[in-house]
């Protein structure tokens, strides 16, 4: 071992080895300093982008990865947290929404999304410099926790293509027939709109799909309050229904290799009604079909599936109107004995 050592010691001592650049950064070929901004940390690339007007283009023209980014603004402030590998590396909080807006377009311009969270209420969508500017943003997966859902158009006509996932968890209304007018929405795999309000939603989904001919795998999950959805859907594909039952129909569309699947699936105890479409291949069988609505409910609907792994743990597969929770928070079942329970 002590050989081994020496004899790499020795053939260190001989290497001649010269510094590659023995000058300033500012001396340095782009190429190079590119090289080295790909090493940085965001804070060092931030710095950097401050320092001269030809190192903020080269910083501009990289991209950074991030796994997720969140931004979230109100009435008073404006807020983003970037995580990079699971990992929170940045934290902005203004006060004054125009400044933390010019933070936040940088950000967007150079960032790479694995996925996108954005929860505000108006001033983002609201504000004149966001809505005029032609940057785009890009992301993989984007999600909206909205409070006004006419601010989820804005940044979805913002958002560059390549999207795979659009989770809309907030209420719409009558802002379906733009949404379905954008490219992203009639082009990605999945996406979901949670608490619609309105009972034409898959007729019109399924309609754009028919006119676009959507790749087969395409998915579209929509949860309603509210009866309607079921006989609308069959009312306007009257003249197109290939079988159905009490939780599917099933329609063929003007290419003969595909067709599109309607269903049905609620959840017991919870007023919401749920349904899933999805552009299926005509030779696909009924034998072929998922049975197991809670699986993509679930992936729609988080509260949904809490509530079911709460019920889950405290050992319960029913609930009915006698179980409730007790006056500690804990889950039990009434059996009109005079005592709570929880194991039987």
């Amino acid at each position: 071992m002590a050989s081994d050592l020496e004899n790499i010691t020795g053939k260190a001592a001989k290497l001649s080895i010269e510094p590659i650049y023995d000058t300033n950064w500012s001396d340095m070929p782009d190429d190079i300093k590119l090289e080295c901004i790909e090493q940085m940390e965001l804070k060092e690339i931030m710095s950097l982008r401050c320092t001269a007007k030809a190192e903020r283009s080269l910083v501009d023209s990289q991209k950074i990865k991030f796994t997720d980014g969140i931004l979230c603004t109100n009435d008073e402030c404006l807020v983003f947290i970037l995580y990079h590998n699971k990992k929170s590396i940045v934290t902005k909080h203004s006060k004054d929404v125009t400044d933390g807006y010019e933070s936040m377009k940088h950000i967007m311009k150079i960032g790479v999304f694995e996925k996108l969270i954005i929860a505000f209420t108006n001033p983002l969508a609201n504000n004149v410099q966001f809505m005029t500017d032609e940057g785009l943003f890009t992301a993989r997966n984007i999600e909206f926790n909205a409070w006004h859902s006419d601010k989820v158009i804005p940044v979805l006509r913002k958002m560059k293509n390549g999207v795979e996932s659009i989770k809309i968890n907030s209420t719409l209304s009558e802002e379906l027939d733009q949404i379905l007018a954008l490219s992203h929405v009639q082009n990605v795999p999945y996406w979901h709109i949670q608490h619609y309000e309105q009972t034409d939603s898959l007729y019109m989904v399924a309609q754009m799909w028919i006119d676009t001919n959507s790749k087969i795998g395409s998915v579209f999950q929509v949860s309603v309050f509210g009866d309607g959805s079921f006989e609308e859907f069959l009312k306007h594909f009257d003249d197109r229904i290939l079988s159905k039952s009490e939780k599917r129909v099933r329609i063929r569309t003007n290419n003969s290799d595909r067709h599109i699947l309607m269903e049905f699936g609620t959840i017991q105890d919870f007023i919401y009604q749920y349904f899933r479409l999805m552009v299926i291949s005509a030779e696909m069988e009924e034998s072929e079909y998922d049975d197991n609505c809670k699986e993509w409910i679930f992936k729609m609907d988080q509260d949904v599936r809490y509530v079911n792994e709460l019920l889950n743990i405290e050992g319960y597969d029913e609930y009915d109107d006698s179980d409730e929770f007790d006056e500690l928070g804990n889950y039990r079942r009434n059996d009109n004995d005079g005592y709570w329970d929880s194991d039987d």
